[in-house]
């Protein structure tokens, strides 16, 4: 039982309720070990003994703590305590998308663009990773204070039959507006519902409405499956020809003829503004949309009074029929658990024919198997005989060969030492890092990624962390606040500091101005440390630039920076475009940045640079990548 001032797991101390949905609750909490406030998504007491849910509860919970981008709801942990099962997550100080759209109505046009690609960025990366959200709509869209968008309840697999088109509450109804056709039918969902459901979103946004209302679940869902999408130019001004095209693409009836991906769907995105006719938008409505349609038009153009009134009576016969019919699609395509078999020891061919047969979509791992040869299944999650419904995610583990995949022990050993027993072993450092901190020889490993014993292929790459000596010299750090930044990195250079973190930022004040420094001026500063300046941005040409680094995390809460390398009076600087604190493991970082250039040029090369922990990260650093200039800047 959820009761006030609750603490769950000896810290979270649950201070208010913010919001509730269908299953769970979602409570304001502080958390007395890191003395931070976050958000704690409770099950509801009623629903802990309803299998059904638990397992749906356990599934958001491996997405939420699996995935990690800037604009999806980060999750730092979850459990059972006291008959309660939570998560703990990110807390979005902010409003939903439907609260914002309720509130304003249609919002603007270069706001809807830019929320609609951050939402397609953060839809790839997770759909890359093989989830899948099957809920896209405004009311799981938090929007914080400065506007920012993050997707929140990943990982829940709706059971569609018995909990959209025959419940009639509000989460149902508020569900099925943004339903795919295939969702309706009562069909499994993959990433091209997801597409669907955001067309339906960015529409919207636009209008202010949905364009498919009724008085019931199943009203809406036949109109999702026969009814035309709305041309969102003919009822909004201002909406270019492009992004109607869009919206079209994203809503198409067949799936095979949507975006083939959110990221194709985000290039089309990128270009709407700058290219209004949409001539670049190539896609094609699908015979069985364009029969319909066909279909429709004649019978509305031959229809007379007489046979009004004999069409409608028709009309409501087949009405009923159709809801009969879907609702005995959706009673047969419901997930009846299985038990799941086993794969181990099939080639990866045969195990993808086998699971094609119980309609269940695998993921695919690798990694080195002493035993086995390559193709072949070695493990699998869940194991054989795990009870599974249709759509479940399952996991085949498979042998990439037989060699050494075990992880030594090198912490101690001198680097040289330590790289030269790795290689003998067959396994090369992905990369290092320095330390300076501790009592550990100079040189000598202070830590590795993977740890002993844990696979090689699994951990994304080989990590080692090296103690090295610290530069102990200190200067107390001049307060450069309100000074011109070509003359403060003069002052700061001539102290002895050597790196300089930029981050500009809009203000009243002049461009270049440092608005603040962290460390603060008078603290005591190893001067081989990078110092931040925040200063006022410049009134230069906006550029773009959008792409995705991979960035291998040696530990969890590790500092990660992304820059842009440049100089201001040839000293040297970076412009900080990407600051996080991440989880171990290999992490995708989708940039979408714009930054401002003293430049005319259409396009300009930039160098990335990678800092783990403060450390540049050669192996992950991007060279030359582009930005383009944006129409219409200064």
């Amino acid at each position: 039982m959820i009761e006030p001032n609750m603490l769950l797991a000896g810290r979270y101390r649950l201070i208010k309720q913010i919001d509730a949905g269908g299953s769970a609750y979602i409570y304001q909490a502080f958390d007395e070990k890191s003395k931070q406030t976050v958000a704690v998504k409770v099950l509801k007491p009623e629903l802990t003994e309803n299998e059904e849910f638990i397992q749906r509860f356990k599934k958001e919970v491996q997405a939420s703590l699996k995935l990690r981008h800037a604009n999806i709801i980060r999750a730092y942990d979850a459990g059972y305590d006291q008959g309660t099962y939570y998560i703990v997550m990110d807390l979005i100080e902010g409003k939903t998308l439907k609260h914002l759209i309720n509130i304003n109505g249609p919002l603007p046009l270069k706001y809807v663009i830019s929320v609609a690609k951050k939402l397609c960025l953060a839809l790839e990366y997770a759909h890359v990773k093989g989830f899948v959200h099957r809920d896209i709509k405004p009311h799981n869209v938090m929007i914080d204070m400065t506007g920012e968008p993050y997707i929140a309840d990943f990982g829940i697999a709706k059971n569609i039959a018995q909990n959209t088109i025959t419940v009639e509450d509000n989460s149902v109804m508020g569900s099925v507006h943004y339903f795919s056709p295939e969702q309706a039918r009562g069909e499994r969902a993959d990433k091209r519902s997801d597409i669907y459901s955001l067309g339906i979103l960015i529409y919207e946004m636009l209008c202010g409405q949905v364009p498919f209302d009724a008085d019931s679940s199943v009203a809406i869902a036949l109109k999702h499956i026969n009814d035309e999408m709305p041309d969102i130019t003919k009822l909004v001004s201002g909406v270019p020809e492009s992004v109607n095209k869009i919206i079209r693409k994203a809503t198409q009836k067949d799936k095979h003829f949507r975006y083939k991906s959110a990221f194709n769907m985000y290039e089309d995105l990128q270009r709407c503004l700058s290219e209004p006719d949409g001539a670049y938008i190539r896609y094609t409505e699908s015979k069985r949309t364009q029969q319909h349609m066909e279909e429709m038009h004649a019978r509305r153009s031959k229809r007379s009074l007489t046979k009004l009134f004999i069409t409608y009576g028709i009309a409501a016969a087949v009405i009923v029929a159709i809801i009969f019919m879907v609702s005995g699609v959706i009673s047969a395509n419901s997930s009846k658990p299985q038990p799941l078999p086993d794969f181990v020891g099939m080639t990866q061919k045969n195990a993808l024919e086998a699971t094609r047969n119980l309609d269940i979509q695998p993921t695919f791992t690798y990694e080195y198997s002493s035993e086995a040869e390559k193709d072949i299944v070695i493990r699998q999650d869940p194991v054989a005989g795990s009870e599974v419904k249709r759509g479940d995610p399952v996991t085949l583990i498979v042998s990439n060969g037989t060699g050494t995949d075990v992880m030594p022990d090198v912490l101690g050993m001198d680097i040289e030492q330590a790289k030269k027993t790795l290689a003998e072993q067959g396994i090369t450092v992905s990369q290092t890092l320095e330390q300076t901190d501790g009592d550990a020889p100079i040189n000598s490993v202070v830590s590795q990624q993977p740890k002993e014993g844990e696979s090689v292929s699994q951990s994304g790459g080989v990590i080692l962390i090296v103690k090295k000596a610290p530069d102990t010299l200190k200067i107390a750090l001049p307060d450069v606040q309100g000074v011109q930044i070509s003359d403060a990195l003069t002052q700061l250079k001539a102290e002895g500091l050597e790196k300089f973190f930029i981050y500009d930022e809009p203000n009243e004040a002049n461009g270049g101005v440092v608005l603040s420094q962290n460390p603060q001026p008078g603290a005591e500063q190893i001067v081989s440390r990078p110092l931040s300046l925040h200063i006022s941005k410049f009134d230069y040409a906006p550029y773009t630039y959008t792409g995705t680094i991979d960035v291998t995390i040696p530990s969890n809460e590790t500092s990660v920076k992304i820059g842009i390398q440049g100089s201001i009076n040839d000293i040297s600087v970076y412009y900080i475009v990407y600051d996080q604190t991440l989880a171990a493991g290999k992490q995708t970082i989708a940039l979408d940045v714009e930054k401002v250039f003293d430049s005319k040029d259409a396009t300009l090369s930039r160098n990335l640079v990678v800092f783990i922990n403060d450390t540049q990260d050669t192996r992950a650093t991007a060279q030359s990548v582009t930005f383009n200039r944006v129409q219409g800047g200064n």
